[in-house]
């Protein structure tokens, strides 16, 4: 898997319905996801794919040179992790910070939604765009009298949005995601399955991600692949530990992992096999290395080794390591 074409290595990961995909930068993302007995219109050809269900759809044929960057995630459950894995492009400056007309969705995954209309809402950084489509004529001519100015604040237009729930559309150099559910009021709950989120205090910071994301300097994800949870359903439920799933994701996270990473997890088994006790060896000093090796001891731990008890007991005891503006958006 790791030696094919991108594409082709993109196409086996979409067609498996147990992972989920987003596309978004800090404050504005579209996640799709679809259930395994759910009915689904896939089309595979040799650019890319395109699956379709009554809630969303997704499309990934990319137009630029794609950069795979594997990592986990520590979780805050004090036992717990996750895996990702973007697909980056190098990071553009941003577009206007205003709504701008786009004409006609063209490029609409379904054929009777390329006569609708679609404005970008100028939302997104760098390489990400955030837009909404509609046939509605309302919503459209209010949007026409918004171009140029800032999505945010405007109440009025988003009261249109909810009345009329047009679609949210995403867009970057790997591909889109659309999104077919409605639009939840400011105090509802997005919906299961595919659904966006936007947070206005989080867009104007103009960054690509949350500054717990080990995305190299200068890049930014333009599709980002979230595979099952070791640890939860779903649906976030927890669940007991399943090592097969956390083993799947292993070739991924070798090949495409952080090198930092890597000299993490080799100090750290290094020292479990030498016999150092924590008090006397070396711990990673930036954010990123005491999260990773935090991750790597919960892994042990997990299999059963009893080594890592006194190294959890010191280091793994702290909360997990996050902004305040990094919780609202996860």
């Amino acid at each position: 898997m790791m030696h094919r074409p991108l594409t082709d290595m993109l196409g086996d990961l979409a067609i498996d319905p147990a992972n989920g995909w987003s596309i978004g930068s800090f404050g504005a993302v579209g996640e799709f996801m679809r259930d395994a007995t759910e009915s689904a219109s896939i089309a595979r050809h040799p650019g890319g794919i395109e699956i379709a269900t009554a809630r969303g759809a997704i499309r990934i044929a990319p137009t630029a040179d794609l950069k795979p960057v594997a990592w986990d995630s520590l979780s805050s459950d004090g036992e717990g992790w996750s895996h990702a894995l973007a697909f980056c492009v190098r990071r553009p400056e941003s577009g206007d910070r205003v709504i701008a007309a786009m004409g006609h969705d063209d490029e609409a995954i379904r054929t009777d939604e390329r006569s609708h209309r679609i404005f970008d809402l100028g939302v997104g950084c760098g390489a990400i765009r955030m837009a909404l489509r509609t046939d509605d004529p309302v919503l459209a001519d209010t949007l026409d009298n918004a171009v140029g100015n800032p999505f945010a604040g405007n109440a009025s237009l988003f009261q249109e949005v909810l009345r009329a729930q047009p679609h949210r559309i995403l867009l970057s150099p790997a591909g889109r995601i659309e999104i077919f559910q409605p639009v939840p009021p400011p105090d509802g709950k997005s919906p299961e399955g595919p659904h966006t989120h936007l947070l206005a205090p989080l867009i104007g910071k103009d960054r690509p991600h949350s500054s717990t994301t080990p995305i190299p300097e200068g890049w930014q994800s333009a599709l980002t692949m979230h595979p099952p949870s070791p640890w939860r359903t779903n649906l976030g439920e927890r669940m007991p530990f399943d090592p097969v799933i956390d083993s799947a994701f292993a070739p991924l996270l070798e090949c495409y992992g952080l090198p930092e990473d890597a000299e993490i997890e080799r100090m750290l088994l290094s020292a479990l096999s030498s016999g150092n006790t924590p008090e006397f060896a070396d711990w990673p000093e930036t954010r990123r290395g005491r999260a990773k090796a935090r991750i790597v001891l919960r892994r042990l731990a997990a299999a059963g080794d009893r080594r890592v008890r006194p190294w959890r007991f010191l280091h793994d005891h702290a909360a997990v390591d996050t902004e305040p503006e990094d919780e609202a958006a996860s």
